[in-house]
């Protein structure tokens, strides 16, 4: 990954951070985007204590305008994009028939649009350059459903026709798109979702279900992320990888 130039959307926390710091570890210079410039910081401040390169910009990816700036301020500060990650997302809890209309289209608009909108600013660089490698972020509830989040589900299931999409239209290009499917990961994404006096049991709880009897860490995500986007996995396009210490094959 020397040399490469990424650009992470949520990485001012959890797998975003984590992403962007072993990006910048293995060499590539690191553009750390977030709607939360201030988290953005701190991961900036993180990688460059570890000695790598990065910088921020400050953008909700659910404004096109926005994240077309970032891009090509990114581009100017590092060179063509050909590296993306695009993990920036929001979760509520809601049964179907309580989302209201606001809640469906917000989620759709920072999932859907939002990787959408990165996609498509940083692929005119790819092709030019016939090189690149996107990495979006989908989730196990994709594929399985989840009750009291139908909203969220349906937007990571789109992420995944949308990188299909991309990995059969640009592969001839040398640009390669997939996905990661994580089941669930100790970030403040997924502990913001529960009552703080309650994650402890609500932990234990879904570690039941889980064969390796816990939840991930960022880190794990962040290196199936990172070998995704290197050399080594030159030929992988067009896939979805799961990470869910086996709660799938239940």
């Amino acid at each position: 990954m020397e040399g490469r130039v990424a650009f992470v959307t949520g990485g001012g926390s959890g797998m975003g951070r984590e992403t962007a710091r072993l990006l910048a570890e293995v060499g590539a210079r690191v553009t750390v985007c977030d709607r939360d410039g201030d988290a953005a910081r701190e991961t900036v401040e993180i990688v460059e204590e570890a000695g790598g390169t990065a910088r921020v910009e400050e953008a909700d990816v659910s404004d096109s305008g926005a994240v077309n700036r970032a891009v090509a301020a990114a581009a100017d500060a590092f060179g063509p994009i050909d590296a993306l990650v695009n993990i920036a997302g929001i979760y509520r809890i809601a049964a179907v028939e309580d989302i209201a209309d606001e809640d469906w289209a917000r989620m759709f608009a920072v999932h859907v649009d939002g990787t959408f909108y990165t996609c498509r600013a940083v692929l005119p660089g790819m092709i030019a350059a016939r090189s690149g490698a996107i990495v979006n972020m989908s989730s196990l509830h994709a594929v399985r459903g989840q009750a009291n989040a139908a909203h969220y589900a349906a937007a990571k299931g789109a992420i995944i026709g949308l990188t299909k999409s991309i990995a059969r239209e640009k592969g001839p290009f040398g640009i390669r798109a997939n996905a990661v499917a994580p089941g669930p990961i100790d970030t403040p994404l997924w502990r913001g979702a529960v009552p703080p006096d309650e994650i402890d049991a609500v932990m234990a709880k879904r570690s039941e279900v889980i064969p390796m009897g816990r939840l991930g860490a960022p880190a794990e995500v962040a290196q199936t992320i990172v070998h995704l986007l290197s050399p080594a996995a030159s030929y992988i396009t067009g896939q979805v990888v799961t990470i869910d210490g086996g709660e799938s094959m239940a």
